[in-house]
Order: C-alpha cells, then structure tokens, then sequence
C-alpha cells in the first residue's frame, strides 16, 4: 500500500499505535493520537528534516532553542485529565544512549480554526513545556474537553539521529480521538475468480472524495469523473488513487491502491499416500506434483495440506508436511496458492494408506545357456516393469550389475545366485528377491528307439536325449525329418524309409541331431504313368530282413503275380505286358528277420493312373 499526503505522512499502525513521519514547520503539522501502549517514532534529525530550528512566529515559551522540531496536533476524545510520557534515545528499543527531549503544548483549539497562526500559538494559550536536559518528560494537558485540538512541538536538543517515545500514563482519564487516523483503502487487491471489486474509502470525518486510475500512455493519474463517492466499483485492474479532504481541516489525505484480477487455479485430483507401515511421519508434499497437474511452473504455486475440511475452508495449513505424522486412512484435504495472486483453488483431498507392492515374483530357477564345456552361450531375461516409482538393484556375486527393471543374465554367478531389489520410492517399501541360475546345454547324444513294423500296427518312434549339462532342468522339444517341433518324445505311424530324429533344448540352448535311420515296410500306393516317379510297387527293406516270397492279388483274391527269392521284388502294374485298371489290390509277403525264420504279413495298396 502506497499512502500519500498532500501536507503530511499518514501514521501506520505498529502494535495498535501508530509510527509516522514528522511536519518540520507547522503548517506540515502530522496529527497523532495515544492508545494503551507505548508509540515511538524517529526524531527529526539532519538525515530526514531541512529545518534546524523553529520557525518564526510562534512563542516557543520555555523553550529557549528549538534545534530540530517536529510538529503534531491531536483531538481530544474523552473528557479528562490527559498525561504523556515523552522519552528520545538514540535505538528504539530505549536501551541505547538517552537524548535530551523538551516540547511546547499549545491549545485548546476548534477544528477549523488556523492553529499555526502566531495568534494562537501564543503565550496566554500554552497549557505545557519543559526545558530540562532530560531524556524523559512528562506533558500534562489539564481539563481536557471532547474535540478539542492540541499543538504540540518536540525538539531534538542534541541534533543527532534517534527515537521519541510517547505513552499516555493516565491511560482511562481521558483520550485522544484517533479516527482522524482510519483512512485507509487497504493493501494491494487479488481479486481471485471474479471480475469486478468494490473499493471502499470511507472516512469517520466529513470528507469529499476525489477517484484516480493511473493511465499508461500518459503516465499520471486520471481523474474518474463522476466517481465522489467513498465506493468505487473497480471491473479492470490498475492503480487506483483516492484522494480525500476533511472538510473542516482543509486536511487531503490520498491512497493508492493496485487491483488484478485472476483466475482460481486449478487443481488435480491425487492419489491417495502409501507408507510401509505404520507409525513415525510421512512427507505430504510428495502430493505436489500431482495437485499441480502436468506442465505447472513449480516456482509459480504453492500447495498447501490441511487436516480436516474446515481447516481448509478457513486456510488453516499443516506447518510442516515434509512431517506429517502418519495415520492409516486419514484424510487430507489440499489446496493450490498462486504465489503472486495468493488466490487459492478448490479443495482436493487424498488418504493415508499402508502400501501393498504389485504382484510380482522372480522364478525359484533360472536357466542360463551354455555349450558342452559349460561356457555361457545364451542369455536369460529376467524381472517386470512395474512402472512409475520404482528402483531396482540387479545383484551378482556381491555387487550391484544393474539398475533396470529388466536384467539380462549373460555370465553364470560365481555363487550360482541372481538377487534383485525393489524399492518403492515414495513410501520407502522394499523387497528382496533370489534366483538359482541353473546351467543347460544341449544333449550330448539322441537315441532312437523303434518299435512295431510296417507289417503289423506300424512303427513307433522314441527318442531319448541323453548327456550334456543340466539334464534335470532342461525342457526339450523333438522331431522327425522336416516336421513341426513338439514336446512329445513319441511318435507312433510312422513310415518305412530313411528318417533323422531332432533334439532341442526349449530354452534355446541348442539342438542335436540323430544318425539316419530306415525302416522297412511297403508303400501304400504306386503311379506307374511312366513319368519316371512312382512308376514300380516294391517292398522297402534292409538288410536286417530277408524277403523269401511276395504275392500280389486283385480284390476279388485272383493271383496277378508271385515273386520268389532271388527275383526281383518289384510291380510295374501289369500282367502279361497288360495294364492293369486303377484300383486296391492285395500282397502277401513271407520274411524271416533276425529274430524269426519266418513271418507272413498281409495287406493292400492302390494303384493309380
């Protein structure tokens, strides 16, 4: 607040008293009045006054110099006997060095009476003085009456810079009249969330009243005409300027005044504040960034947390959030400042809870990949992202490897032990987690063994990997020739010929392959177009069986052809050089294996064209 006078400097209240500047001559005379309590205010000096001495005109009675004088009047109030304490020393505290304080009182006088005049400040009308080389005195106004006016002079006798106290010590035998003082429009205007403001000058005494709104372009005040009222609806911000005259004193006082409108600021909702556990004190502001919303300029807002709802209605803020003692699901309510404005937001709120980590494990195992020497080949990826808010400590034989939320296992721990940290950063909360790292190779080896015939419920193939390293903890996926992988080591059906069996580790770890291996057994169908593919039906078999005779019949069980031992065993679809039509016919063959001498098997097959 910017307050100016015309012919003096308005007090300011310190204390229910009121400090001011001081009128050098008296026709810059400053009122005051004396409350319950002690006022001081500075001395006039050679730093904050021109006039070394009394001017000409007044009888200064007692006083024989006036070095320095500072001149006041005040009204009386209340009937009474009135009595001052006047003291000067050089701190304003009192407890610096005591300097020599005399004064002259004038009076009584009306208001509007010229009471600077020599006329008055007369002889025959002092009421007081003191001369004495002493920093206290005391003034005495004797009978005062209701209205009356009061000149008073007090003068700095050793000219150096200080402080005068004044106190009424007869304090309910009398006062003086401060509402000549009550002026006032009030500190600078933040309008908040509205778009107009009404300024209130009003004044106890008869006054006229005088409206300005500061103009930019020409860069002084202008006078808002037809605006003489003690109000003044403000709808745009600016500096305003009321000027007002006490109509008996011919006294103008004047105060300036700034109103900016803005707008409430927002805030977000938060989520609710989670500890470990109970007890001891959580940080509230840890919230801010949330109230503030995305994009806010920190240094622009402040955010304040209150513990119940009324307290924020009413602004009643927590002291110290960084401290908040901690309780299990109270509520706290929160409010948004804009710093320059000091207009506040809606209310928010959030609770107080006991964190609970996300769902998380970390495999008991974990396999890593390595060759048949036991050297690291793969790598294993480990851990989840639990977003926002975490830390994470990967930890290998002691020392910390890695800070990311996922780790990638490339070498085997000395230990054979994968430990990981987790850490919640807003409420403290930490969990530890161990893996064994197991490691797996590939099969050393694949063993096939077969079972069944051709000639019988066909073959069935399984497969056996054996050797190499972690067998116990590896997973394997197997297949024959160009198929799909599977889990299943078994394969039943399978078809006469030549055959490779695979072997791989699931996880990566590699992959072996058998020795070829044939079974023996029949083809099911023959083309014999003479394409040169297909062409001859012939039995499939090795030298682990020995073909003794093949019988071949149409279906309705005519012989077409017999083959014996020594020939060969093969059909190309004709019978005396005669094709025959397209359709089932029926074999018999009779074996003998290392097992048996001799073995018979029975079963048809097509021919097409």
């Amino acid at each position: 607040m910017n307050i100016r006078f015309q012919l003096f400097t308005f007090l300011f209240i310190i204390a229910g008293f009121s400090a001011f500047a001081q009128g050098s001559i008296c026709s810059n005379i400053e009122p005051f009045c004396a409350g319950d309590q002690r006022l001081t205010f500075p001395n006039s000096n050679s730093t904050n006054s021109s006039q070394i001495s009394g001017e000409f005109g007044p009888d200064y009675g007692c006083l024989e110099e006036q070095p320095y004088p500072a001149w006041f009047f005040l009204q009386v109030e209340d009937n009474g006997n009135l009595r001052f304490r006047i003291s000067q020393n050089s701190r304003e505290d009192g407890r610096g060095v005591p300097l020599d304080v005399d004064f002259v009182v004038w009076g009584p006088f009306q208001r509007g009476e010229d009471y600077c005049s020599a006329a008055n400040l007369s002889e025959m009308n002092q009421v007081d003085c003191s001369y004495l080389p002493d920093s206290i005195e005391t003034m005495t106004i004797p009978n005062a009456r209701e209205n009356e006016i009061y000149v008073v002079v007090i003068t700095n006798f050793e000219q150096v810079p200080g402080f005068i106290s004044l106190e009424q010590t007869n304090f309910g035998e009398g006062s003086t009249d401060c509402s000549i003082l009550e002026f006032d429009l009030g500190e600078d205007i933040a309008v908040c969330g509205e778009d107009e403001y009404l300024l209130d000058g009003t004044s106890d005494e008869d006054a006229e009243y005088q409206w300005l709104k500061f103009d930019k372009t020409s860069m002084n005040y202008v006078e808002l005409t037809n605006e003489t009222g003690p109000t003044l609806l403000v709808t745009e911000e600016g500096d305003y300027k009321l000027i007002v005259t006490d109509v008996l004193e011919n006294k103008t006082e004047e105060d300036e005044i700034n109103i900016s409108f803005y707008d409430i600021p927002e805030i977000f909702p938060a989520e609710d504040l989670a500890k470990c556990d109970s007890g001891t004190t959580v940080d509230l502001t840890l919230r801010n960034s949330q109230l503030l919303g995305v994009g806010a300029e920190v240094s622009d807002f402040t955010v304040n947390f209150y513990e119940s709802l009324q307290a924020a209605e009413e602004n009643d803020a927590i002291i110290s959030p960084q401290n908040f003692p901690f309780v299990q699901g109270k509520q706290i309510y929160a409010r948004v400042i804009q710093n320059v404005s000091g207009c506040l937001s809606e209310i928010e709120s959030f609770n107080l809870t006991i964190f609970d980590f996300l769902p998380y494990t970390l495999a008991e195992k974990t396999v890593l990949c390595v060759n048949l020497s036991g050297t690291a080949i793969g790598r294993s990826m480990l851990g989840e992202d639990l977003g926002e808010g975490y830390q994470y400590e990967w930890i290998l034989d002691g020392n910390i490897v890695s800070t990311e939320a996922r780790y990638t296992l490339r070498e085997l721990p000395l230990n054979g032990i994968l430990e990981q940290n987790i850490i919640h950063d807003e409420s403290g909360c930490f969990q530890s987690y161990s893996t064994t790292i197991q490691p797996v190779s590939r099969p050393e080896t694949l063993e096939v063994n077969i079972s069944g015939s051709d000639f019988g419920d066909g073959y069935v193939i399984n497969l056996a990997p054996t050797g190499g390293i972690g067998q116990d903890f590896a997973s394997y996926e197997y297949r024959l020739d160009g198929g799909n992988w599977r889990s299943s080591p078994r394969f039943k059906d399978v078809r006469p010929g030549n055959h490779v069996a695979y072997v791989r580790e699931s996880n990566g770890c590699g992959e072996t392959e058998s020795a070829s291996f044939f079974l023996v057994g029949y083809p099911r169908f023959f083309t014999p177009n003479g394409d040169g593919f297909n062409d001859d039906w012939q039995l499939i078999t090795d030298q682990n069986i020995e073909i003794k005779e093949v019988m071949i019949f149409d279906r309705y069980g005519k012989s077409i052809i017999e083959l014996k031992s020594g020939e060969d065993f093969s059909w190309d679809g004709t019978t005396n050089g005669r094709p025959l039509p397209e359709t089932d016919y029926w074999f018999k063959v009779i074996f003998s294996t290392t097992d048996k001498d001799r073995e018979e098997f029975m079963a048809n097959f097509s021919l097409i064209r």
